[in-house]
């Protein structure tokens, strides 16, 4: 019943045009911002301090990134339509577009909940077409909205893999040629994570996708669909690395392949800051002292 009712909700809610969604994102965002004040300050002094901006700055690029968050948000209920109503009006790199496409080693997609992170799997099929296509998810506590979500991640044929679960599908799938998309920026717990320089600071990275890279000799794009402020899309493809060809230990190797995708999390992140998850509590994890 309630699997029914959710259902419903999400196919009423998605027919809601693109402007109604932005406007629908605006408000929710602006109860947050008002209603929330913890939050609000959190992400006011997140920005100040790993962007080292004046306070008026931070503010201004907070309350925008609440708006620009809550339409990433909503934007999953879109993902199966996302080519039929929206366009990418540039793409940044198009050589290296191509060269994904022509990529013979198995293939690991990072990105960020940067701009429009949620419509990235509709972009799975134009991206890497004839490959086996995964986005690892964080599960939610309510196995409904789970099974909900991945159903609309999954509108375009890529396969929604819950993150504990990850290494035992993802590892297999790539070795037989697919391709698997990472975010990227998520705090990590100390026993999955490795200490490294991000904004300004250090932060716990999650070395799950440098080590399942390592493990298939995947290569390492990082990929960023960002809004372009005129209702279409900039996509950004950045030069990959190729894990087969580095040396040293493998926690040596490890931590060049997850240095590799922070720093062009922390690039995008300053390029685009009022499309960053400000909210999201990115150095709670700490390295030990000493």
């Amino acid at each position: 019943m309630q699997y029914t009712l959710l259902k419903f909700l999400t196919r009423l809610l998605s027919r809601l045009p693109w402007p109604a969604l932005r406007r629908t994102a605006g408000f929710a965002a602006f109860c947050f911002w008002h209603l929330a004040p913890s939050r609000r300050r959190e992400a006011i002094e997140a920005v100040r301090n790993h962007l080292k901006v004046p306070d008026e700055e931070a503010g201004r690029i907070a309350r925008q990134s609440f708006r620009e968050n809550f339409l990433s948000f909503l934007e999953i209920l879109h993902t199966g339509r996302f080519y039929t109503e929206q366009s990418v009006r540039v793409v940044h790199h198009p050589e290296i577009k191509e060269a994904l496409r022509r990529e013979k080693a198995p293939i690991v997609i990072v990105t960020a909940h940067l701009g429009s992170w949620e419509l990235m799997p509709g972009l799975a099929a134009d991206i890497v077409p004839q490959r086996r296509g995964m986005v690892v998810v964080r599960s939610r506590r309510s196995r409904i909205l789970n099974r909900v979500m991945a159903e609309l991640r999954g509108a375009r044929g890529m396969e929604a893999v819950d993150h504990r679960r990850a290494s035992e599908i993802i590892v297999p799938g790539l070795r037989e040629g697919g391709a698997v998309a990472f975010l990227a920026d998520h705090n990590a717990s100390r026993k999955e994570a490795v200490f490294l320089p991000f904004l300004e600071d250090t932060a716990a990275v999650n070395m799950g996708p440098a080590s399942m890279a390592l493990r298939t000799k995947a290569a390492v794009y990082p990929v960023f669909l960002l809004r372009d402020g005129e209702g279409g899309h900039i996509l950004h493809f950045l030069p990959p690395l190729h894990t087969e060809n580095l040396e040293g230990s493998i926690r040596e190797r490890i931590r060049t392949v997850a240095a590799f995708y922070t720093d062009a999390v922390a690039g995008m992140v300053r390029m685009y800051p009022e499309q960053w998850l400000w909210m999201h509590r990115r150095w709670k994890t700490r390295p030990l002292s000493g």
